[in-house]
């Protein structure tokens, strides 16, 4: 009890997330009324991360175009077709679910609906993240996130934890169990919100504001929020499950190993489109968020890959001592909307396959791959400490 007296007392001195009344209120994603997720069966827990929709672009003058509602329409296709080859249980929207610079806010959350249909038509729960696209003039993370709630609470565990109001607030996780009755999770899916602005079409190009222009996880709040949850798990269920971690602009340490020759597409290599730039120069303001998720991965492979979108052309995942061993994917493109790369124009999404077997492993793996709307899959690796061991 002397540990779980320092963590209350570390709590209750964290003023950007107040202690509740109660331990397991500080436990951020034990939520009641709703429904626990659980593996199945035969010990399973299958995600497919889609990202890069881009629903609702127009040409760039602001006029309408035939391709625009074609595009979105392809879109809920290509969804449709993985979410039905795969059959997952859980669904995570990794950013940029629309072009907001080409939405007006009488429209904007019409878009949201659009990606979220074919998941919420099969009946599966979901989580977001959102991307610089998803904050615009006309829309911003805030606004996306409670209309999430209060229109998809049924199947939505999207929540806003922590961070800076409205643009980077979306920093959460959601706990899976091996069985219902289980009170300590199996695994812990972890979404954090990497902020930035896109201004554009909607109303006229505008100013970026201030308060939006950085690209990394708020290093004020987030770190301190992780910290926090880990001490709390330890100290409740001796452990900090295992993780994936989704965020839709990729860390920076993605740079180091877009070079390794990992499977999956390189079209796009994130340089410097990763987190921590401003202005192409680098800051270092994204260090704190990365200190917490090593610290999270503990030097034991708890982290399982930590996952974003952003860069089209990436679909691929890799790992070294440069990511102290954590791995990095990329989702690959999910949408008909935004730029299109040589090897993306055949839209995915990305497939983790979790298996209680291989989280209770001494180092901890996973499964994971490409699925693609012609009904193919490729790039299916094992995610863990066999995995490009030459560079770790």
């Amino acid at each position: 009890m002397m540990i779980l007296g320092a963590i209350l007392l570390l709590a209750s001195s964290a003023s950007a997330f107040p202690l509740g009344r109660s331990i397991s209120n500080t436990l951020g994603g034990i939520i009641t009324g709703k429904n626990k997720l659980t593996f199945n069966a035969a010990g399973n827990f299958k995600i497919v991360s889609f990202s890069d929709m881009h629903m609702g672009e127009r040409p760039g003058d602001g006029s309408w175009a035939p391709w625009g509602p074609a595009n979105d329409a392809a879109t809920q296709v290509v969804h449709g077709t993985v979410l039905d080859n795969e059959k997952p249980n859980y669904v995570v929207f990794n950013g940029d679910m629309m072009t907001g610079e080409n939405v007006f806010k009488a429209n904007a959350t019409n878009y949201l609906d659009m990606v979220y249909a074919p998941t919420v038509t099969r009946n599966i729960p979901f989580s977001s993240t959102h991307g610089n696209h998803d904050n615009a003039n006309n829309i911003n993370h805030q606004e996306e996130i409670e209309y999430e709630q209060a229109h998809y609470a049924h199947l939505s565990y999207t929540r806003s934890d922590v961070g800076p109001k409205p643009y980077g607030c979306g920093n959460y996780w959601v706990p899976v169990y091996a069985k219902s009755t289980d009170w300590v999770p199996a695994a812990i899916l972890w979404f954090f919100d990497s902020r930035s602005f896109v201004s554009g079409t909607g109303n006229g190009p505008g100013p970026v504001p201030d308060a939006a222009n950085y690209y990394w996880v708020d290093p004020n709040t987030v770190p301190n929020y992780i910290k926090l949850q880990r001490l709390l798990m330890t100290a409740l269920w001796w452990q900090v499950p295992p993780a994936l971690v989704f965020v839709h602009i990729p860390v920076q340490k993605a740079q180091i190993l877009a070079p390794l020759p990992s499977p999956g597409d390189h079209d796009d290599e994130p340089d410097p489109s990763t987190q921590g730039f401003l202005n192409n120069t680098y800051t270092g303001l994204d260090l704190p968020f990365w200190d917490q998720i090593i610290a999270l991965d503990g030097g034991k492979g708890n982290v399982l890959a930590i996952t974003s979108g952003h860069d089209h052309g990436e679909s691929w995942c890799a790992r070294s001592k440069d990511s102290s061993g954590i791995p990095i994917c990329f989702n690959g493109h999910s949408g008909y909307g935004g730029y299109v790369t040589e090897h993306s124009a055949v839209r995915n999404g990305r497939v983790f396959d979790m298996n209680l077997k291989d989280l209770s492993k001494k180092v901890p793996t996973v499964k994971t791959w490409n699925s693609y709307e012609d009904n193919t899959t490729d790039d299916a690796v094992e995610l863990g400490p066999d995995y490009m061991a030459q560079y770790n």
